[in-house]
């Protein structure tokens, strides 16, 4: 580039070889330096405002720069990555024209960005968000006077890993930061220790035996099994309830063993579970039980309306156990 062009009205190559160029614009009053970098192995240039008029500031920001674009460069980073801002626009416009139902979820998911990740990370480079950025993000909306719930930040950190993956896709960034949330309650359902579980296991022919009356000793009967069933299957209650006989089946493993297979629905759909050891004689002191229980035995019969009475009247004595 000559000196005398007629869009500039200083220019200075630093190196002599173009990669570090300071110039002026001709066409301003009083022009601050802009620095134009030629970054090796990469495509176009890097033109940047040094926002200074001095000379030997220009000098050095223009360096500077020039170094840490070109370690970006090495390391297979972006060079231009943009503001977190103008992420966001880009992305939330690129929602416009889905159908009704996928843009009301956008327009869901843009509005969670608006309300306070926007406002946090407005100007910074996109590429600059990283997990310990977004840690520190979690803890300043958790100072908030009104402090979110943990549903709220796990329904922002569904959009913001929307928003990642745009810019993943446009080349912003390599890689989609992890947001990490903490639960309120870390051990919402902990295991029943071993040795209460001991302690239930012996406790348990004693609960049925203390019954005042017929009727008190069957239903606890029914809920004991009910609770060797639930515990030694890992099926949830809404499970059980629709159980029925003819969802039970066996398998052997490879060590020879015969195992009981629960086929069960629930919230996570159809699916099959291999019982522990012991649970086959529990479901045949059930069958027995309850086809004594019966005038008439249908195999369609649901096993947990065998229990469904039992478990309604002690779980509240057995508290979380039943569940």
């Amino acid at each position: 580039m000559p000196r005398s062009h007629s869009h500039y009205k200083d220019f200075l190559d630093l190196r002599g070889d173009g990669r570090v160029v300071l110039y002026k614009r001709a066409d301003h009053q009083n022009p601050k330096w802009t620095v134009r970098l030629k970054i090796p192995d990469t495509t176009g240039f890097v033109v940047k405002s040094t926002k200074t008029t001095n000379d030997h500031d220009a000098r050095r920001f223009a360096e500077n720069l020039y170094y840490q674009l070109e370690g970006r460069a090495r390391r297979g980073e972006p060079l231009n990555s943009p503001t977190f801002g103008r992420v966001f626009d880009a992305w939330s416009k690129s929602l416009i024209g889905h159908n009704q139902r996928t843009k009301k979820y956008g327009n869901g998911n843009v509005r969670r960005i608006e309300l306070w990740a926007l406002r946090y990370f407005r100007d910074d480079r996109i590429d600059q968000v990283t997990e310990n950025r977004l840690g520190d993000y979690i803890e300043w909306r958790l100072s908030q006077p009104r402090r979110p719930a943990v549903a709220s930040l796990k329904n922002e950190r569904t959009a913001l890993r929307q928003l990642f993956a745009f810019a993943k896709r446009k080349g912003y960034i390599n890689e989609i930061p992890e947001l990490r949330i903490k639960s309120a309650r870390p051990n919402a359902r902990p295991d029943i220790p071993d040795a209460e579980w001991k302690r239930l296991c012996d406790y348990l022919p004693l609960f049925v035996d203390k019954a005042q009356d017929k009727r008190r000793q069957r239903e606890r009967y029914y809920l004991v099994l009910y609770i060797l069933i639930l515990a030694n299957t890992g099926i949830r209650i809404g499970e059980a309830r629709k159980l029925q006989w003819r969802d039970i089946s066996s398998t052997r493993t490879l060590t020879g063993e015969t195992r009981a297979v629960l086929t069960v629905r629930g919230k996570t759909g159809e699916r099959e579970t291999v019982c522990n050891i012991g649970v086959d004689r529990f479901l045949a002191e059930l069958k027995s039980f309850r086809t004594a229980d019966l005038t008439a035995f249908h195999l369609t019969t649901s096993i947990s309306s065998v229990v469904g009475t039992a478990h309604r009247s002690a779980a509240l004595r057995l508290g979380s156990i039943a569940s």
